[in-house]
């Protein structure tokens, strides 16, 4: 059993790696090969632990789950991966850089899906390692001439545009959240914002949302009337997505009949827009087939190049 680290996660694994596993992971959910169970959650005074768990198969093969305990002090994120073929625990993964790598793969996997073809343009709502990872999964996929960032802290979005700069992208901050949607062919939203921040007057036809920043069902960060322009809105899982949208459950029960699997789409079940002037979203939630999917990579790479530490794990007593 490995031990790996999140600096060998780090230099293990790209954004095109995750990009390229987490696909993976929407092809196998969309043909029935993997199988993945809501998140839950055991909710106390002070803590909250979250527990995401499923199995992958396909050339992955393995069962697990994620789980992360959020207190005062911070959160802290581990994957269990175990072979379905061997039955052994082959990893336990420190896994906060897995998270930002996955869900920022999600995006751009959904982006690659159901964004018009020549968008160019993207916005970003937020400044944190979640809108830097959303920056550099996107940029992956997208042609990017220009991106608008807008943090309610101006030295923060000042800061995350230089970041884009150094990356060789074209980077300007926007004045408020109007700003920055407007022109945008793509936008993200990765805040931790308790109430709706987006409105539907700042969606123009044609956009891109990708709604990355709530997993709880009272906190949103696009207004009911973002949702109710939307021909489609993909979630990684639409279970999941009923307990935990807040965007899509403030928007009550219409929004429902336009919400599909985003694994439908990766698989062509279901198509991405209906055309250039359809308004999209992807509420991204996290699932445990994202992180299993990459979790396996990370692993098989760890032991191709001796990474991790090595214990013995019997996992029964004799």
């Amino acid at each position: 059993m490995l031990l790996i680290r999140e600096f060998e996660v780090n230099e293990l694994v790209s954004f095109d790696d995750a990009i390229k596993a987490v696909e993976d992971g929407f092809k196998l959910l969309g043909s029935g090969n993997a199988v993945n169970l809501p998140r839950r959650r055991a909710i106390v005074s002070g803590a909250v632990l979250h527990v995401l768990q499923g199995v992958v198969l396909g050339d992955y093969r393995v069962a697990g789950l994620k789980t992360y305990l959020s207190t005062r002090h911070g959160t802290r994120f581990v994957v269990v991966l175990f072979s379905l073929d061997s039955g052994e625990l082959l990893a336990i993964i420190e896994a906060d850089r897995l998270g930002q790598l996955r869900t920022g793969a999600a995006s751009a996997v959904a982006t690659r899906y159901m964004a018009r073809k020549d968008s160019s343009v993207l916005g970003i709502v937020g400044a944190g390692t979640q809108a830097r990872a959303q920056f550099e999964a996107l940029s992956r996929v997208l042609n990017l001439k220009l991106v608008k960032v807008f943090s309610r802290t101006r030295e923060h979005a000042e800061e995350f545009a230089r970041f884009i700069r150094s990356r060789g992208f074209d980077a300007v901050v926007a004045g408020d959240y109007e700003d920055v949607c407007r022109g945008v062919d793509v936008l993200v939203t990765a805040t931790n914002s308790r109430d709706p921040f987006i409105r539907g007057s700042y969606v123009v036809p044609g956009m891109h949302i990708n709604a990355i920043g709530s997993n709880w069902a009272n906190r949103a960060e696009l207004a009911p009337d973002v949702v109710l322009k939307a021909d489609v809105i993909a979630v990684d899982d639409v279970s999941q997505a009923r307990e935990e949208a807040g965007d899509l459950i403030m928007a009550g029960d219409a929004a429902w009949s336009r919400v599909v699997p985003l694994a439908d789409i990766v698989v062509g079940r279901v198509r991405g827009r209906q055309g250039d002037d359809s308004v999209t979203i992807f509420k991204s939630l996290g699932i445990a087939v994202e992180d299993l999917v990459l979790a396996k990579l990370i692993y098989d790479r760890a032991v191709r190049e001796r990474r991790g530490v090595e214990f013995e794990f019997r996992g029964v007593f004799r």
